[in-house]
């Protein structure tokens, strides 16, 4: 049979193989032509060509269309189809002239093939063939339908031409036929409806049955024809009508659950729709509206259904699983439970329902129904007879089911039998378990506790059995400290009963005693030496003998460690026990210092970092190194930490790069906060433990801890993180282990909001912890905010604070406020809130006298005033002290050096008449603004010294038994104690006759006089105590300031060596000592400090240097240690390897070289120095002249005159003591303009008031000094050289008691009229906020710098 049967026809030009090709794949496609799977083009001849459909549906289809265009390489061509071999509809045939009897007249006939079912509408549609044939009419033709060869045959007539042809008329009447059939091919449409359910619709539907609309019916298949625009409409109805098919996935056991309900619902709202069912998928076939509506009814159904996931033991699924649990729980759920539930076992168990009640009653029935029940096993046991038992049991109840079942579980060893795990229906597991418990009371081994009135008896209840003659047979003993002195018997239950009372009858005969020896020593010998001998005693009295431990006499044991500092482990938690301090008083050489800078700029041995999970990034402090050090860092980091395992609270160890100005880095392994009594406090306490012991242990000089904790990362409590920082300090200092660790450093970071509260807690915990007992534990506690204390005449003390005002207990009290928002200006609230409401007019519960309203007004001349007002308001009320803050410098926006100028004139120019006031304290708040007071009064007051909280080195006592006090000699420490355990009374006193006459045999004492001891500094002391303990030996003063030293005679003799080396020692020290303080006065070694000062280094590196004594290094005095070479006079810091200038400077007899000039030659009276501009000099003499002038400095020069320095000083002492109530000498760094021709005068002459005159003398005739440079620059005083530059003196001018100057002056004037010699000092241009000083004494003021500026 012929794969093809279904042909069509067109007529084409000739096509190439490649456009025949392209011709098939056209009608393959459906979406293009409607076809479908078809043969190869064939040419049958001339120009018809045949394609041959497989389905007669595709060939249907490609009919349904009259035309079909097709583009090929050629061009679009235009193909009409046709069933038959002459397709061309629309083409008539050749037209045929017609015999007429008129010679002027042609008849004509044309043929056209249409669509068989046209010509049938044609023939039942009247009004349609009406209205063709009219058309036909009215061009003079007739028409003739042919249904047997499917045709339409139209004839006329037409007439000769002018030209007496018929060629042109023939063709014109072919033209308007071709037109009448064009449009009746547009106007009529014939549609093949294929399917049998849209077949019968025709046949059923009265609509396709109409005037206008005809169907016909052939062999399984309807044509429906009519007009276009109608049949468009009959269409679209039966396009709807199409049956469509819908696929949705589903879950087998979700579908079940609704499988009755969706097939109830389709059969009432969607009869014809066919359910398809397959695996994981249903397909819905039939009309569209009720396939969408049934697959949206089917997806509603789903999302209905619930889930619940029910957490099982392993053991209980595995049994679920095997047993026939599912099935029967599953028939059981179906048919009892109103919803379906549906029931899977996986990883757990999942059940499915419709209803949320169904599920939770299913759970409840599983878990009601099913248990699972794990035993452990006691004691020691015949596992094969359990075996053998429980087997028995579970074989008897799964008979006919499976219902129970057992496993065993082995140990963590692996080597035995711990549990046993019993799993299946609740009732029969309860029955195996009652098996099992009867099982294991009748078999399993028990135990039993004799509590011990003696806990003695514990560490050696093996030599008690053997003495009382109790063997261990069935029963086993065991002695335990916890949770109380105790004797555990185990063993049968029946052989524990029987020990336990005989046991506790032989222990309650025992007779205990204690023996107590002078000198823990005792107890050493008989560990050693006398150890055979104390054994001897126990066999042959038949007792024990137990030294006895207390807290307070550890036992001393060789070889000894020296280290006064116990390596605690890790796992200790942090408590007060963290450091032992027995028998501690030696003073710790630490000095601490609180750091306000950046940790990654300290200049340190080490620095202590925090991390969270062995990152370095974790923290910003890591993040800070990282940036400043670089990948090095991180190299290093890695390097140490990639391969270790490490816990809260480790260290470890980090190589710092030299970007860094440390040696190594110790990061510290924290934890986030987690409370007071969390772990991470403890964390945090061992390892900042830590890092101070490897510092003591490791023999580093200096280190820098941060606050760590409050930051984002670890979000400590600020109050919690400082209290652990400053406990582990405390403890540390108690230790007296400190080794070589000089400095700590405590570093906090300024410019956040809580760093002015941080640094008072910590100063405040700090200051608290610096003595313990009266006793000093640190060598001095000094910050970056130390006080600044200024004597102002002979009486008064200026005292510049970093601190809060509110706290203050002065007799007065200094607040600001601009009167109109009273309680919240400055620090008005504070003061409200401690004095209550009456503060606006008095003190109130304040604890100050008074409180001082004021308000600057933003004006330093006002300020200034202010203060004068204040004093005199003091003076008035014989108030002795006062506090004031920096009035206007904060919420007032004042540049806090203009008021510190303001109150400082104030106050001095007040200083004259204060009598009852003795202390001024500037109460300042902000860091900022305390440095900057600071940096004004160290200018302004030559007399301003730093107060740094000093722990006084504890001086020689000036007697033997003050030294001998300072010992803290415990007796009770001094003693050795031992426990004697026997039978009878009388072996126990026997026993300790023999063990203390044995002990004294081996001892001797020695006695030093008061007059041996006296040599003796606190140092030896100590170290003589440490030597007595160490011996074990007995030491006792009494009132004459002698010391007995008593015990084994090896170590009485080790002691008395001691003495005598310390005899030496002593008087090598007073000679070094002697040597040191000489050479002081004579010699100054300095060493550049980095922020480029000079320093002067302590007496015993002067004298280090100054005799070659290097080998060691040198300290400086921050207790750092260099490596010296004198060649190059360069110093290396021994750790990190950071490099520094030394220079040394020869004092004359009568005079001292100022540290920061050069060293001169003894025959030397003056030389200039170039400054470097690099340097930190060079800098600051640039900046205070850049403040003013706009000009650029070219060169500055030091001039070092020693004859005009020497009557500088003779000078400023003359006007100090002159001035001791008033303030001192005054000294201030003030500009003097000079021109070349003068220059040279000035540096080797001095200032000479001679040449007054030359520029001005409108307030006197003497020597002019600017306070600002521009005044100086000016060219009528620094008179431009030719190539225009200008030169200026920097001058120290001396301008003690000032007043206001005059033009004809040729001195100060007097002070007081009643004594004309008695002069002010200067003269100024005005008294309130002088800008020149005018000085009548040459040696008043020191040409100290040369500027040349241009």
């Amino acid at each position: 049979m012929d794969e093809y049967p279904y042909p069509l026809f067109f007529e084409a030009t000739d096509f190439t193989d490649r456009e025949k090709e392209k011709v098939r794949r056209y009608f393959q496609k459906r979406r293009d032509s409607g076809g479908g799977d078809c043969g190869n083009l064939e040419k049958l001849g001339g120009s018809v060509y045949k394609i041959c459909f497989k389905e007669k549906e595709d060939q249907e289809r490609v009919l349904q269309r009259k035309f079909h265009t097709i583009t090929l390489p050629s061009g679009e061509v235009r193909l009409t189809v046709s069933r038959t071999s002459s397709p061309q509809v629309d083409q008539p045939s050749t037209s045929q002239s017609l015999s007429s009897r008129n010679p002027n007249i042609k008849g004509l006939e044309k043929t056209f093939r249409i669509d068989v079912f046209l010509l049938f509408f044609l023939r039942d549609n009247c009004k349609a063939y009406k209205f063709f044939e009219k058309q036909l009419s009215s061009i003079g033709c007739t028409v003739e339908l042919n249904f047997d060869e499917e045709e339409v045959l139209v004839r006329g007539e037409v007439d000769k031409g002018p030209g007496g042809g018929f060629g042109g008329a023939a063709e014109k009447w072919e033209c308007q036929v071709d037109r009448v059939f064009i449009r009746l091919t547009e106007t009529y449409l014939c549609y093949h409806v294929l399917e049998p359910k849209l077949v019968k619709m025709v046949l059923q539907d009265p609509a396709f049955k109409t005037d206008d609309i005809k169907y016909y019916i052939e062999s399984g298949y309807a044509v429906v024809v009519g007009e276009v625009d109608a049949m468009k409409e009959k269409i679209a109805v039966l396009e709807k009508s199409r049956p469509t098919k819908k696929e949705v996935p589903i879950v087998e056991k979700k579908f079940k659950l609704i499988e009755e309900e969706f097939n109830r619902e389709m059969c009432a709202n969607c009869p014809d729709v066919t359910i398809i069912r397959g695996s994981a998928m249903i397909t819905l076939e039939g009309p569209d509206k009720q396939v969408q509506s049934g697959a949206a009814k089917l997806d509603e159904l789903i999302k209905n259904v619930k889930e619940k996931r029910v957490k099982f033991p392993t053991a209980l699924l595995t049994f679920m699983k095997t047993s026939d649990a599912i099935p029967k729980y599953q028939t059981r759920f179906q048919q009892r439970l109103r919803n379906p539930v549906f029931f899977e076992v996986g990883s757990d168990l999942v059940l499915s329902s419709l209803s949320s009640d169904a599920l939770n009653m299913a759970e409840a029935a599983v878990m009601r129904d099913l248990k699972v029940a794990t035993v452990q096993l006691q004691g020691a046991i015949d596992l094969n007879r359990l075996k053998e038992i429980l087997t028995k049991a579970k074989n008897e109840a799964n008979s006919r089911e499976l219902r129970v079942d057992v496993s065993y579980m082995p140990g963590a060893s692996g080597t035995s039998t711990t549990k046993v795990q019993l799993v299946g229906y609740s009732e029969n597991v309860a029955k195996l378990n009652e098996v099992l418990h009867d099982f294991q009371l009748n078999q399993v081994s028990t135990q039993e506790t004799i509590n011990l009135l003696h806990p003695e008896i514990v560490d050696c209840i093996d030599k008690i059995l053997d003495l009382i003659g109790m063997k261990q047979t069935k029963v086993t003993l065991q002695a335990s400290h916890f949770p109380n002195p105790c004797v555990i018997v185990s063993g049968p239950r029946c052989h524990v009963q029987e020990a336990k009372e005989a046991l506790t009858s032989t222990l309650a005969s025992l007779i205990v005693d204690t023996l107590t020896l002078d000198g823990p020593g005792a107890q050493q010998y008989f560990q050693e030496e006398g150890k055979v001998t104390k054994e001897l005693i126990e066999s042959s009295c038949y007792v024990i003998i137990r030294e006895k431990q207390t807290a307070a006499t550890p036992n001393v044991q060789r070889p000894r460690n020296t280290s006064r500092l116990s390596d605690t482990p890790r796992s200790l938690s942090y408590s007060s026990s963290m450091y032992s301090t027995v028998g501690n008083s030696a003073i710790n050489r630490t000095n601490l210092k609180i750091k306000l800078s950046s940790l990654e700029n300290e200049q340190v041995d080490v620095l202590v970092v925090p991390m969270l999970n062995k990152q370095l990034t974790s923290t910003n402090i890591g993040k800070s190194l990282l940036s400043k050090a670089g990948n090095i860092l991180k190299f290093n980091f890695d390097l140490v930490l990639a391969s270790c395992a490490i816990a809260p609270g480790d260290v470890q160890l980090v190589d710092a790069p030299p970007s860094l100005g440390c040696s190594k880095i110790f990061f510290i392994e924290c934890l986030p906060w987690d409370g007071v009594r969390g772990k991470s406090v403890q964390a945090l306490g061992n390892g900042l433990k830590r890092c101070l012991e490897l510092c003591a242990q490791q023999n580093l000089g200096s280190v820098a801890i941060p606050i760590i904790g409050p930051g984002i990362v670890l979000k400590y409590p600020l109050r919690e993180a400082i209290q652990v920082l400053t406990d582990i300090i405390h403890r540390f200092g108690l230790s007296a282990s400190s080794g070589s660790l000089t400095n700590i450093h405590i570093v906090i970071k300024p410019g956040y909001l809580d760093s002015e509260a941080c640094y008072h807690d910590v100063y405040k915990q700090l200051s608290l912890n610096m003595n313990q007992g009266g006793q000093a534990i640190f060598r001095s506690l000094t910050t970056d905010l130390d006080d600044i204390i200024v004597k102002v005449g002979s009486t008064v003390k200026l005292h510049v604070v970093f601190g809060d005002i509110s706290n203050e207990t002065t007799d007065a009290v200094v607040n600001t406020t601009s009167f109109e928002s009273f309680n919240l200006d400055g620090v008005c609230n504070d003061f409200s809130t401690l004095a209550g409401p009456q503060v606006a007019a008095k003190s109130g519960n304040f604890p100050s006298k008074a409180i001082l309203h004021v308000h600057g007004k933003q004006d330093e001349v006002l300020i200034e005033q202010l203060v004068c007002d204040i004093i005199c308001y003091c003076e008035s009320h014989k108030y002795n002290s006062v506090a004031i803050p920096a009035m206007c410098a904060g919420a007032g926006g004042l540049d806090p050096a203009i008021v510190a100028r303001a109150i400082f004139r104030g106050i001095k120019s007040s200083a004259s008449f204060m009598n009852s006031l003795t202390d001024i304290r500037l109460v300042l708040i902000n860091i900022d603004v305390f440095l900057t007071f600071k940096e004004e009064a160290m200018q302004m007051y030559s007399s301003a010294v730093i107060n740094r909280v000093q722990v006084q080195q504890q001086q020689p006592p000036h007697s033997v038994s003050a030294y001998l006090s300072s010992l803290h000699i415990n007796s009770t420490s001094q003693q050795s104690v031992f426990t004697f355990l026997g039978l009878s009374k009388k072996d126990v006193d026997d026993a300790m006759g023999k063990l203390k006459h044995q002990y004294q045999t081996q001892c001797s004492s020695n006695t030093f006089s008061k007059e041996e001891l006296e040599p003796l500094s606190q140092d030896d002391m100590m170290e003589l105590k440490e030597l007595v303990e160490s011996e074990g030996l007995f030491m006792q003063t009494d009132q004459s300031g002698t010391l007995t030293v008593s015990g084994l005679k090896d170590g009485v003799t080790r002691v008395m060596q001691k003495m005598n080396q310390c005899q030496l020692m002593a008087l090598a020290r007073e000679v070094r000592v002697r040597e040191e303080e000489d050479l002081y006065l004579r010699v100054v070694w300095c060493i550049l400090a980095h922020n480029g000062n000079w320093e002067r280094l302590p007496r015993t590196a002067n004298h280090q240097l100054e005799n070659d004594e290097l080998t060691k290094g040198i300290k400086d005095a921050q207790g750092l240690i260099w490596e010296v070479n004198l060649q190059t006079m360069v110093a290396t810091q021994q750790l990190n390897r950071q490099t520094t200038k030394l220079k040394r400077l020869e004092n004359l007899p009568d005079f001292t070289f100022p540290l920061y000039w050069d060293s001169m030659a003894a025959s030397e009276n003056m030389t200039v120095i170039p400054l470097e501009s690099s340097s930190a000099e060079y800098r600051i003499v640039t900046k205070a002249f850049k403040r003013t002038v706009g000009k650029t400095a070219m060169k500055i020069e030091r001039l070092q005159n020693v004859h005009l320095r020497r009557a500088y000083e003779a000078q400023k002492k003359h006007i100090s003591d002159k001035n001791t109530r008033e303030g001192g000498a005054g000294e201030k760094l003030l500009y003097h303009g000079t021109t070349q021709e003068n220059c040279n005068s000035i540096m080797k002459t001095g200032f000479n008031r001679s040449f007054a005159g030359q520029n001005a003398t409108s307030y006197g005739h003497g020597t002019y000094f600017a306070v600002n440079a521009n005044y100086s620059a000016q060219p009528a005083y620094s008179k431009p050289a030719a190539d225009g530059s200008q030169l200026m003196f920097v001058a120290r001018v001396l301008t003690g008691v000032y007043t206001q100057g005059r033009h004809d002056m040729m001195v100060p004037p007097p002070r007081n009229p009643q004594q004309p010699h008695d002069r002010y000092d200067s003269v100024v241009d005005r008294i309130n906020n002088p800008s020149m000083y005018v000085v009548f004494h040459d040696n008043q003021a020191y040409p100290d710098y040369l500027i040349t500026f241009k």
